[in-house]
């Protein structure tokens, strides 16, 4: 296969929003997208990151983040890469892209859809464990989201140094808390936020996939 390009979406390139998006609303389950305007928009936050990977000058894949300021770590949020192009590690090379773009040194955290017996979300979730990331052990992540319905369930993953045995629920719980407010827009009051921390211990583990 020819050389493939990793670079970073300018704000202001509008034919490849379309392409990306549209490799969004194909790719991405209906329940954990954003209505388009929203999705949209996110280029033109400054806290956040839309890497392509590009095939000539053809958009093949893509991956979204938030970054917020001051902080010590950041959201890996949407992955897609075009069906034809499957199979050749560019959404490896898309997150680790997007890693050394935004500081090695920062936590990624990733949401991505629990294993429910699905082949293709269990290849997914192999995919990440050979990138390292670990699960945050005892977290039911929710996903908030409900603008088409009731995203499955989900967990949150991490990569971090591989030493780290685990988070203190504090932290954890402040990662949460900015994700929901700042990525998400939801009130620091949303109910969900407290069905998530309060049944995990001081000390969260991190576990192997």
């Amino acid at each position: 296969m020819p050389e493939i390009r990793i670079s970073q979406l300018e704000p202001d390139d509008s034919e490849g929003l379309d392409v990306v998006y549209a490799l969004y609303h194909a790719a991405i389950l209906r329940s954990e997208q954003r209505p388009e305007a929203e999705f949209r928009a996110l280029i033109q936050r400054p806290d956040y990151r839309f890497v392509v990977a590009k095939l000539d000058e053809a958009i093949i894949g893509f991956a979204v983040s938030w970054v917020p300021e001051q902080a010590d770590f950041w959201l890996f949020e949407y992955t897609a890469v075009s069906p034809e192009a499957r199979g050749n590690k560019i959404g490896s090379h898309l997150l680790l892209a997007s890693r050394q773009l935004i500081g090695i040194e920062r936590t990624a955290l990733i949401e991505v859809d629990a294993n429910t017996g699905s082949q293709e979300q269990a290849k997914r979730l192999e995919f990440y464990k050979r990138l390292g990331c670990r699960r945050l052990a005892g977290l039911a992540y929710l996903l908030p989201l409900d603008a088409f319905g009731q995203p499955p369930p989900m967990l949150l993953l991490a990569m971090l140094h591989p030493d780290v045995p685990s988070v203190p629920v504090m932290v954890l719980e402040e990662w949460l808390r900015r994700i929901y407010s700042e990525a998400y827009g939801k009130g620091l009051d949303d109910p969900r936020l407290a069905r998530m921390i309060d049944p995990l211990p001081d000390e969260v583990p991190l576990e192997v996939l």
